[in-house]
């Protein structure tokens, strides 16, 4: 068995991120490398319109971040960057089959839905309770949506997190539930419970206070890339 910290490969990850307060992606392979107790190194990059992406070009073939370099290997893609660290620490998925299964569905759904949200209220950490002051049909469309898969996994699971105890399914959904609070989202209160929540873990702390110290203030991110 591997002690905490410890993982297969003999190489230190290195983490190629957006920045902590506006980058989504970033945060959630972010998130499951240190709930899982991987050691890396990262770096940040600002994400918006204007910025030189030559970079980017050099470290993920679709020039998008997060992505992870291994020696002279690369990782691009959130999703793929996980399931790397899962293989490397049992438990970041629920262990009985067909839950897993489940838990991989919601991510899903995560991974390439939910574009009004994305769209109409985009991640920044550095905003608090803020409403827009109106939301479109279509976002409010998602929230439901979204809120339905919250209560199909919580109401099976009984909580604390969507299958149970924390997995990368809920790594996927914390940028959301600080959306959520950044704009004064209204959920259920049981879903609230588990949105506030995703927010007290040690791990999203961490992020935030990151996201807090960051110098860069950007008003043009890119639709969907956060």
């Amino acid at each position: 068995m591997r002690s905490p910290g410890e993982c297969s490969e003999l190489t230190t990850p290195h983490l190629i991120l957006g920045n902590a307060r506006y980058s989504s992606w970033s945060m959630r392979p972010w998130l499951v490398l240190k709930r899982a107790r991987i050691e890396f190194t990262q770096e940040f990059h600002p994400l918006q319109r204007d910025e030189p992406r030559a970079y980017m070009a050099e470290v993920s073939p679709f020039a998008l971040v997060p992505s992870m370099k291994l020696g002279d290997q690369l990782i691009g893609d959130s999703w793929a960057i996980c399931e790397w660290a899962a293989e490397q620490m049992p438990g970041l998925w629920p262990a009985d089959p067909t839950v897993r299964a489940q838990a991989r569905m919601l991510a899903g759904q995560m991974h390439a839905g939910f574009m009004n949200i994305r769209r109409e209220l985009p991640m920044d950490i550095g905003r608090y309770g803020e409403p827009r002051a109106t939301l479109d049909d279509s976002v409010l469309t998602d929230i439901e949506k979204l809120v339905r898969g919250w209560r199909f996994a919580l109401e099976k699971s009984g909580g604390p997190f969507l299958f149970g105890d924390w997995s990368i399914a809920d790594a996927f959904y914390t940028p959301v539930a600080s959306r959520f609070r950044s704009y004064d989202i209204t959920l259920p209160p049981d879903m609230q419970a588990y949105s506030s929540g995703l927010l007290e873990t040690p791990e999203y702390l961490e992020w935030q206070a990151l996201a807090e110290a960051e110098s860069w203030v950007i008003e043009n991110t890119i639709p969907g890339e956060d």
